[in-house]
């Protein structure tokens, strides 16, 4: 597993949110596959750490549901299941469309703008192949829907949501094919917003949720990525035989 450390220790953070960064980012890029052990004391050693910042930032990978806790065995990488991208999708689409709805009543010319603006900037990032930028804008986009509404409950309820989402991204956006039809459906969502049409863009929205969902399952990844099996030690295994 390569690490890719020299961006994320350039910022000014604390050790944990370092670390934190780090994994999440590993995850993104496909360095830490679905379901891969993490050992504590190899990515200490690593950013040459101790084990304290990198066990704290577990915990907080586990509660975001980024990473899992086995009983004896330690953390992986939360393993991506057929089950687990329904569950998600069936509460995706009961949060955004009506989300994006009450961003509609919020709707002014700043908004219109910033939106306008995060389209023509995702077109150029498929024009420059630049998909690293486009999942980045991707984000944005859909959060701009979550801070218009200015509602304190969505923000923390979808805190968690949103970085699910930004890692089943990073897997359903997997061919230039993919891309291509992302932005017309990103396309499809701002039309609606910026012509106030709030069953147009409840449609909209939730195309591009079924699309999103259908383009992770198509892709063949929960069959063909597979958790790695986890090594016992020989302490392990001798414990384990009385």
């Amino acid at each position: 597993m390569e690490l890719p450390l020299d961006e994320v220790l350039k910022n000014h953070l604390t050790l944990t949110d370092r670390t934190i960064a780090l994994i999440e980012k590993a995850i993104l890029s496909g360095s830490m596959k679905n379901g891969e052990r993490i050992v504590e004391t190899e990515l200490a050693r690593q950013l040459g750490i101790s084990k304290a910042p990198v066990r704290e930032a577990l915990k907080k990978l586990e509660g975001d549901g980024i990473v899992e806790r086995l009983p004896r065995k330690g953390y992986i990488v939360m393993p991506v299941t057929r089950k687990s991208v329904d569950d998600f999708f069936a509460l995706m689409l009961l949060l955004d469309p009506p989300i994006a709805k009450m961003a509609l009543r919020k709707k002014n010319h700043a908004i219109c703008s910033e939106i306008e603006r995060m389209i023509e900037d995702m077109r150029q990032s498929l024009r420059s192949e630049s998909f690293d930028a486009y999942l980045d804008l991707n984000e944005k986009f859909h959060g701009l829907f979550y801070q218009v509404v200015e509602n304190e409950w969505i923000t923390k309820i979808t805190q968690m949501l949103r970085k699910q989402a930004r890692i089943l991204r990073s897997l359903s956006l997997f061919t230039k094919d993919r891309f291509k039809s992302s932005i017309k459906e990103h396309e499809a969502i701002a039309k609606a917003y910026l012509r106030g049409e709030s069953r147009g863009l409840e449609k909209a929205v939730t195309y591009h949720l079924e699309r999103f969902r259908a383009n992770i399952l198509e892709s063949k990844f929960l069959e063909t990525v597979k958790p790695v099996p986890l090594k016992w030690t020989k302490k392990e295994t001798t414990s384990n035989r009385r």
